[in-house]
């Protein structure tokens, strides 16, 4: 642990030979900012905007971004730039499907909820949006610095392999309030 090494015998063909999980130092590859404007009591206006502040020559994929609703919404019109959206009443959300997006780009989609009057006075406490989505690259910022093989018994020298890291930095638990 000293060394920061592993040392392991690899199964023949592709495995993974490690997973992570950090909260510390993380370089975050997007930024979601929600508008909600309310029009009257019967209407919500939804506006939200995704902005990926990696470099231009990578592509993140797997993009999907939640946005919740109320439980009285009786009708959404979406307007997407980029992608497909959706609204999916049985789980009170639009969901927001992107394909790939490349790094320092942005798109937006928005919302116009109609809602159906209620008797309740309680006023609805907004759910966070959450996102989900692969990028390729580690927004720990953790990289492999040297990778080595070793095969005596094969009689492999470490210039007879072909060797290669693939990083991929998967969303986990990313929300944002509204």
């Amino acid at each position: 642990e000293t060394e920061h090494a592993i040392s392991f015998i690899p199964p023949d063909g592709e495995h993974e030979l490690m997973r992570y999980r950090t909260t510390k130092d993380i370089s975050l590859p997007f930024r979601v900012i929600p508008l909600v404007r309310e029009v009257g009591r019967s209407k919500l206006e939804v506006k939200v905007v995704v902005k990926s502040s990696f470099k231009p020559s990578l592509l993140a994929q797997k993009i999907e971004i939640r946005i919740p609703t109320p439980l009285n919404t009786s009708g959404v019109q979406l307007i997407c730039m980029k992608g497909k959206a959706k609204y999916k009443a049985s789980e009170n959300a639009i969901v927001w499907k992107i394909k790939r997006m490349g790094g320092m780009k942005e798109s937006q989609i928005s919302a116009e909820i109609e809602l159906l009057t209620t008797d309740t006075k309680k006023k609805w406490t907004r759910p966070p949006i959450s996102m989900n989505f692969e990028v390729p690259f580690a927004p720990s910022g953790f990289k492999v610095r040297y990778l080595k093989v070793f095969e005596p018994k094969l009689n492999y020298s470490d210039h007879d392999v072909i060797k290669w890291v693939r990083y991929i930095g998967r969303s986990g638990l990313y929300e944002t309030r509204c």
